[in-house]
């Protein structure tokens, strides 16, 4: 029994040494030069796609009167070395959002539907949990700006990988009810949730008598001459669709549909995009053709229902359309992304100015093409200047203090969050600053007068600090809000957690002594290695889970479905619980033992720390998590 015990740590810390010598950081790569032509943008995409293994890209430059250019980079398919072009087709993902949104303003304005309504009324089928409907309902508006409440889709809800007819969103929704309940009161803090998206779609279908899929093609893209655009993989949208991919070298990434079809499932290409974002430029008009008013587009982009929102913070998430501050100009739009695709659209309505822009991997290349379009399209441009500073004020000073990150997509992972995300903000010398728990660089916020802020390079607001009706404080921006809570449990949960992961660590460092000597039969006394071996396989244990959680997997379908991967991190994390505890028992049972003192209360400190872990993970349902089924 020692000898297999022995072994067994030898096997997993010489596995966990190897996997952490792959997962070594790389280098940054050098900044691309700003490209002034066509041709040197498309050479400095080239060179962004060659260092991210990233296969192709399609984009278009639009004005408000016409295209400047509308192309690819690259190739569509590696298999065929088909080459990107205007006409490529691409899963634009959550882009499909703001089709959705269009679609309910139009119906509002065809005094079909009101956008305050309450979903309870208007849809009764679709069940939902809400504890504070007598007072605050969810209402269409509160889908469309992400502030129902709603847990973001399960991982098991996300593709439908059964290969059969397209699965009914009423029937998703029965299958997975868990996301439709209220986590908050609704209209209060916003979180990012593709449920929400996908109860507006079936509203759509209510209110029409026909398909999401169908409404939207007929009263948006075919009227935009979006001619092979569709949520619908139809013959012509498969010929013309490039192939996703992921890693590298890039493997290529099967097409599933999405469950939740209106939050994520349309595909289109550069040509098709550009006249998008010059109809969103003309607001609401292309070519004499109307989808909407000018008043629904101003809407559409701006946010009303939300603590920010109510606050004055008009740059945050609308109705399937948000503001970015971090380029020089604000820019309007969504951007979008599933395995193997990822996606943008901006514009920027002052300057006439917009862009779309899709890659076929899931990649690191999608903000560093953005940020050359748009350095491209704006050059020459006036940048407006940024909000100024104001002096700190009583508003500002009252705010100040420790911050709990409060509108988790997923309230699973809340705790992940958590720890990740807390932090305090302060004043010094006459500025704001924010830093996290963990010690960090502090992050300068340019404070811009009643309850605003920014960061140091964005261009405009991006947070404001506001109260709701229960008398809690909060820093709010777009999709994310912070509430204003004592650190003492933060910082005492924190010290705890860190503790015993040091201790754990140290069980790993102690064995890198005590097994080379036993192995060489310098420690033929020593006997009652159990004690220590079992807390050192706990400890490798719950190593090993960490770094298959962040580095393994690759894709949802890795995790959607009973994988190696999926399955490894279910065994595993079922082993360190058994560990943890047999670690325990054996622990508060070596007083029986005749042992070195220190080794003993080694040994009892390592079993504690993981039979901490055990029960904080089992508290959050991590102990025998299985990804397939949630």
């Amino acid at each position: 029994m020692k000898r297999i015990l022995l072994a067994s740590a030898v096997a997993v810390l010489a596995m966990i040494i190897a996997c952490a010598t792959g997962c070594a950081r790389k280098t940054p790569p050098p900044p691309v030069p700003k490209p002034q032509t066509i041709d040197q943008l498309k050479a400095a995409i080239a060179d962004v796609l060659k260092r991210t293994h990233t296969p192709g890209c399609g984009f278009a430059l639009v004005t408000k009167d016409s295209v400047i250019f509308a192309g690819g980079v690259g190739k569509a398919d590696l298999a065929t070395n088909r080459d990107v072009t205007a006409d490529t087709m691409f899963r634009i993902g959550s882009i499909t959002k703001s089709f959705v949104a269009l679609s309910l303003l139009k119906l509002n304005e065809e005094g079909k539907v009101d956008l305050h309504a309450k979903v309870a009324e208007v849809a009764p089928e679709v069940k939902i949990v809400n504890r504070w409907d007598a007072t605050d309902p969810i209402r269409i508006v509160n889908l469309l700006e992400h502030t129902a409440g709603f847990d973001d889709m399960l991982l098991a809800e996300t593709y439908d990988m059964s290969g059969g007819p397209e699965v009914p969103l009423l029937a998703t929704f029965a299958k997975f009810p868990e996301p439709q309940v209220a986590r908050w009161r609704t209209g209060t803090l916003q979180s990012y949730s593709n449920v929400d998206y996908g109860v507006a779609g079936y509203i759509i279908e209510k209110l029409t008598g026909q398909p999401c899929e169908d409404y939207i093609a007929d009263n948006i893209l075919r009227p935009l001459g979006m001619t092979h655009s569709d949520m619908h993989l139809t013959p012509d949208v498969r010929a013309a669709l490039a192939q996703g991919y992921r890693g590298n070298p890039p493997l290529p990434v099967p097409y599933y549909p999405i469950l939740l079809r209106p939050a994520g499932e349309m595909k289109s290409s550069a040509n098709e995009m550009a006249r998008f974002v010059r109809m969103m430029l003309n607001r609401g008009t292309l070519d004499g053709v109307k989808i909407v008013s000018p008043e629904s587009i101003m809407r559409m982009e701006t946010p009303e229902t939300g603590l920010a929102a109510r606050a004055g913070l008009k740059n945050g998430y609308a109705l399937g359309n948000y503001v970015t501050v971090r380029h020089s100009i604000l820019t309007r739009g969504h951007n979008g992304g599933l395995d193997g695709f990822l996606s943008v659209y901006a514009y920027m309505p002052d300057q006439g100015l917009g862009y779309f822009m899709s890659i076929n991997a899931s990649s690191p290349a999608l903000t560093k093409v953005e940020d050359l379009i748009f350095a491209y399209i704006t050059r020459g441009v006036a940048v407006p200047p940024k909000p100024a500073a104001a002096p700190i004020d009583a508003e500002a000073v009252a705010a100040t203090g420790f911050y709990q990150f409060a509108s988790p997509r997923n309230e699973k992972f809340k705790f992940l969050d958590e720890l990740l995300l807390e932090g305090w903000t302060y004043t010094a010398n006459g500025k704001l600053y924010r830093r996290a728990l963990i010690p960090s660089p502090r992050e300068e916020q340019v404070y811009l007068g009643h309850g605003f802020f920014r960061g140091e390079k964005e261009s405009g607001a991006s947070g404001v600090f506001c109260s709701d009706k229960d008398g809690n404080s909060y820093g709010c921006g777009e999709l994310a809000c912070f509430r204003k809570i004592s650190p003492v449990w933060p910082a005492t949960r924190l010290i705890l957690l860190v503790g015993a992961v040091l201790a754990m660590a140290t069980s790993i460092l102690f064995a890198l002594i005590w097994i080379p000597r036993k192995a060489f039969g310098r420690m033929k006394s020593v006997n009652y290695l159990a004690v220590r071996v079992v807390p050192l396989l706990a400890s490798l244990t719950f190593l090993a889970t960490l770094i298959l959680w962040i580095h393994g997997g690759g894709s949802t379908f890795a995790l959607a479905t009973p994988s190696p991967f999926a399955v490894s991190i279910f065994l595993l994390t079922i082993l360190f619980a058994i560990l943890s505890v047999a670690g325990f028992v054996l622990a508060v049972l070596s007083y029986r033992y005749p042992m070195n003192r220190a080794a003993r209360l080694h040994s009892i400190a390592v079993a504690f720390a993981c039979l901490g872990w055990t029960v904080f993970l089992a508290y959050w349902g991590m102990i025998g998590l299985r990804f397939w089924t949630v």
